[in-house]
């Protein structure tokens, strides 16, 4: 018989081996002590050996300073006068040594904290084959999983209003990973795969039942979601600048996306690579909800996302012309996302509400109305004329007995899908343009009705 030797790291698990033209017999495992070798590991070892000699040093400036506190108080005028002037010598520098010391301990140990911890126990896993080899060598192809290794997709989303060719959105998908293995993996070929996370199976069918007393009871279960997503955010600078073009090569012929970067190894601790960029050449839009209080505009992207490309939620970093403006979540579904990149400050709507007609109650012959009405003034203080989408809710009415009348100028378009009202207010560069919106709710006098206009 032939055996194989394979050392794991700590942590390994669901480990498969394979031996082409050879049939695995047994295997057994027993522990490995490792030495890591990684960056962060050695690192560790450092800290830990400063925060060693420091407390040394401490230890012994204590004890050196009960020994000066514990000196004879005896003898000669000229032997105690030479004392007392050692000790105010010494002790001051001494007890100012030791502050500077035990301010420097805590800072260590919170560096230390940061760090990953030792590589534990691995294991020697030897393999026993069935039959001798008999070549000088053999194929062997063996795999693992490690939990405190990963990936999670983060992307860079930059707009640029009024460039030369019109507005545009320059995209990065960037690949943040970590491996605490307590090794460098320094010639390995690196492929980030889509998908594998969440459950492995459904959650239950809901039952549905229904019993005499007319009440109807939809019961599930609750599944557990595991989502790399939610993992710590990673170290360092994410502005647009922060990777490096990288080449890679995408695969979505299988059930997974994937990605293979063209550079290989990835050192222990935590790394960022691009893995796409791109450029969409997109108009960016004005969007104002006005409310009482809410004068904002915002501007935002309608992006079409190509077929052939594959975009994975995950967090996502917004800028206008290079500065930050927040964080947030990029989770595209269909072919078809909206990207916003907050408020416009040269853009804004003011809203007011029409005194005179404020929710106000009247009754027609056997009904009852409410009436409001607002007026909109958009002002743009840009130096180009722009299209502010102005949106408002429309009632949604369940009985048939009420009715709903507008009285809008202009006229406004309705989306029956989202139960809104919007007009595409033209506001021109220095200059305001004015929207009057007012609706009436009629309803028959017995029917208990309080409409409150958001």
């Amino acid at each position: 018989m032939s055996v194989l030797r394979v050392a794991l790291p700590a942590g390994a698990a669901n480990f498969h081996i394979d031996v082409p033209g050879h049939t695995v017999a047994r295997w057994n495992g027993r522990p490995l002590s490792l030495t890591g070798e990684g960056a962060p590991t050695s690192a560790r070892r450092e800290k830990l050996e400063e925060i060693r000699t420091l407390k040394s040093k401490l230890a012994a400036m204590k004890a050196r300073l009960e020994l000066l506190a514990t000196q004879p108080t005896h003898g000669t005028f000229q032997d105690m006068a030479q004392q007392e002037k050692h000790l105010a010598d010494v002790i001051p520098a001494l007890y100012a040594e030791r502050a500077e010391l035990e301010q420097r301990l805590p800072k260590l140990e919170e560096e230390l904290k940061i760090l990953p911890p030792e590589p534990g126990l691995g294991t020697l896993v030897e393999v026993t084959l069935l039959k001798p080899v008999a070549t000088a060598s053999v194929d062997v192809r063996y795999s693992y999983t490690l939990e405190n290794c990963g990936w999670q997709p983060r992307y860079v989303f930059d707009a640029r209003p009024d460039a030369d060719k019109g507005d545009a959105v320059s995209v990065r998908f960037v690949a943040e990973m970590w491996q605490n293995s307590g090794l460098n993996w320094d010639k390995t070929r690196l492929t980030l795969v889509s998908g594998g996370s969440g459950p492995r199976e459904p959650g239950r069918l809901a039952r549905w039942v229904v019993e005499s007393r007319g009440e109807a009871h939809n019961t599930t279960r609750a599944t557990a979601k595991m989502n790399m997503e939610e993992s710590a955010p990673m170290m360092g600078n994410s502005a647009p600048n922060t990777a490096e073009r990288a080449v890679v090569r995408t695969d979505t012929t299988s059930v997974y996306a994937s990605w293979t970067l063209a550079a290989q190894g990835l050192p222990e601790g935590r790394s960022r690579m691009l893995v796409l960029e791109d450029t969409w050449k997109v108009p960016l839009t004005w969007l104002a909800r006005p409310s009482k209080g809410e004068s904002r505009v915002w501007l935002l992207a309608h992006c079409s996302l190509d077929a052939d490309k594959v975009w994975p939620a995950g967090a996502a970093d917004f800028y206008m012309d290079g500065q930050s403006i927040g964080s947030g979540r990029f989770a595209p579904r269909g072919s078809k996302v909206d990207l916003y990149f907050g408020p416009d400050p040269r853009v804004q709507v003011q809203a007011s509400e029409d005194a005179r007609k404020r929710g106000e109650e009247g009754f027609i012959s056997k009904s009852r109305t409410w009436s409001w009405a607002w007026t909109y003034i958009v002002r743009n203080t840009r130096n180009k004329a722009v299209t502010v989408r102005l949106e408002r809710p429309m009632p949604q009415i369940v009985d048939k007995d009420i009715t709903v009348a507008y009285a809008n100028t202009p006229e406004a378009q309705q989306d029956e899908r989202e139960h809104k009202l919007f007009w595409d207010v033209q506001v021109p560069a220095g200059g305001q343009a004015e929207v009057h919106h007012g609706l009436t709710i009629t309803a028959p006098k017995d029917m208990h009705l309080t409409p409150v206009a958001p």
